[in-house]
């Protein structure tokens, strides 16, 4: 007790002494009046005109600080990106009407590249009708090679990267990767190109060694792109082979040889942006084979789930409605966030048939739902549900359905407190697929993969402190307080697990702002408050995420 009070102690000391520093230094609010430029280009009516497009490399050698031969040396080795890939991306070409969303939306769509850090259009009126258009972006490093560390509910792994997510400039993603973890020692090859001959085709190539197996896919598609986009199609072939564990309070209980294979061809249709929202068709066939063994050299008890296969046309439907607002310092630090508050939509249903070679006949059928608030100007909530299942002979089968819900409040100047509440209700799930809960599912202060069941919830407070300072000129820095509590079971009581389990903790968030992604190494110290025997008295955790 008295080295978690001494634990606690520094902790406290520690975001005393910094948080303030922090708040003082705060970002713009995102509901503040909008730039000037922004402003007058809302209203703005007539034709595009030029489309300038201005590139900016990593380091601005212009700002004082950047101006250093080790910037100067990054900024030369780094192929900044090629006007030409972004100016392929843009939903406005000379010519065509102008239009205030087309440009905002055409900046979401840059946003969304993992090399960029920033991308802004600023509409210049040029007379006699026409509208220039301005773009800026800024680069990251994109080519990343190393070794990094992780640790998650007592367990740690490794992983070794090379990859260049904008090679020479062009967009495309090159990556070799290596990872050691609790399951498994992966190499994996992967070719990403998102815009094939310049066109809005993406293709993606992967090849993949395990341990225990490998992996393949192949990956064509023209996506929906942008919200008036009218057509899709697509073609997907996956398969892999490895062991799948089963787990109980952390420890393994049984293995299983599983090999899939998955294939999927579609076509989507849709009239447009209409009212504010757009509403998509998709028509398609997928096959899914799962076939099971024992590992080699693997216990004959209990028996291996039995093979599956379904082929079935399916048919989908999409509504997504365009309620996308900007943020900053809600799930990143110094970056801008394209948050959609309106209402997305999707639902498939399927029919598996002996007719087309399924043992036996299925109705398949999934959905999802999101949806966002604005309480208070300085509020968000967002909620999410999703789910799908089976229906046979035998009855529903593998039926899951789960959804979270996030609250963001601005409260300390500009740092927010951040509730999440997450839930899961599963039943006749199949037999390699667990509802899991611990260290690496967010329940930090416990051994990963420690409680199983076919219902689950979750809950997390955290109050996050943001940063504008840029240390190095390459990082920004922020600290957590977070609480989790949560709990998984069976409902028919066969576990026996009945308690709630919960965690205290602080922590350390290191966000890059010149590197790809805008990855966040978390460093956390979590306390777990109903530590049984086996279960360490502090948990620390090594990770790296997209979000805070």
């Amino acid at each position: 007790m008295k080295s978690l009070r001494r634990y606690l102690g520094c902790w406290v000391v520690f975001l005393l002494l910094v948080s303030p520093a922090l708040m003082a230094q705060t970002a713009p609010d995102p509901e503040e009046t909008p730039s000037p430029e922004k402003a007058e280009g809302k209203d703005l009516e007539g034709t595009v005109g030029e489309i300038r497009i201005t590139t900016q490399s990593i380091f601005d050698t212009s700002k004082p600080g950047e101006d250093k031969w080790v910037f100067r040396m990054a900024d030369r080795l780094h192929r900044t990106t090629r006007p030409g890939v972004i100016e392929r991306q843009l939903l406005l070409k000379p010519g065509d009407p102008y239009s205030w969303d087309a440009v905002e939306e055409s900046e979401r769509i840059l946003r969304s590249n993992r090399y960029l850090y920033e991308a802004e259009i600023h509409p210049v009126p040029a007379g006699d009708g026409r509208i220039d258009l301005e773009v800026e972006t800024r680069d990251v490093w994109t080519l990343r090679a190393g070794i990094s560390f992780n640790r998650a509910g007592g367990e740690n792994s490794t992983d070794f990267t090379l990859q260049d997510a904008n090679f020479l400039g062009t967009g495309k993603d090159l990556t070799l990767w290596r990872i050691s973890n609790v399951d498994r020692t992966s190499t994996l090859f992967r070719y990403r190109d998102p815009s094939v001959l310049g066109t809005r085709a993406v293709i993606e190539m992967s090849a993949a060694d395990y341990s225990d197996g490998g992996s393949r896919r192949f990956e064509i598609e023209r996506p929906f792109y942008s919200l008036d986009a009218r057509w899709a199609a697509g073609f997907k072939t996956f398969m892999y082979e490895r062991i799948d564990s089963l787990y109980d309070r952390g420890e393994v209980f049984q293995k299983i040889g599983h090999d899939r294979e998955e294939l999927e061809a579609y076509l989507g249709f849709s009239s447009g942006l209409a009212h504010g929202a757009t509403r998509r068709w998709l028509i398609g066939f997928n096959r899914e084979l799962d076939e099971f063994a024992y590992p080699p050299g693997g216990d004959s008890t209990p028996l291996p789930p039995s093979n599956r296969l379904f082929t079935y046309p399916w048919i989908g439907f999409e509504y997504v409605e365009d309620g996308f607002v900007t943020e900053r310092q809600i799930d990143q630090i110094q970056r801008t966030e394209d948050v959609n508050l309106g209402t997305q939509f999707r639902a498939r249903v399927g029919y598996s048939t002996a007719l087309l070679g399924a043992e036996r006949s299925h109705l398949i059928a999934g959905t999802k739902i999101n949806t966002g608030w604005r309480p208070g100007s300085r509020q968000l909530l967002l909620a999410g549900l999703e789910g799908g299942s089976r229906w046979g002979s035998h009855g529903r089968e593998n039926f899951l359905v789960s959804g979270r819900l996030r609250y963001y409040l601005r409260d300390f100047g500009k740092s927010v407190f951040h509730v999440s509440l997450e839930g899961a209700l599963a039943e006749q799930l199949d037999p390699e697929v667990q509802l899991l809960l611990g260290g690496d599912t967010g329940l930090r202060g416990y051994p990963l993969r420690y409680l199983s069941g076919d219902r689950r919830w979750l809950v997390t407070l955290e109050q996050r402190f943001f940063s504008d300072r840029e240390f190095f000129h390459v990082v920004h820095l922020g600290t957590a307080a977070f609480f989790d509590a949560g709990r998984a079971w069976f409902a028919d009581g066969s576990s026996g697990d009945q308690e709630i389990l919960k965690d205290v903790g602080l922590g350390l968030r290191v966000g890059s702002s010149r590197s790809s992604g805008g990855a966040m190494v978390h460093l956390d110290l979590a306390y777990p408050l109903d530590r049984q025997e086996g279960i360490k008295s502090v948990q620390w955790l090594v990770s790296t995420s997209e979000t805070f």
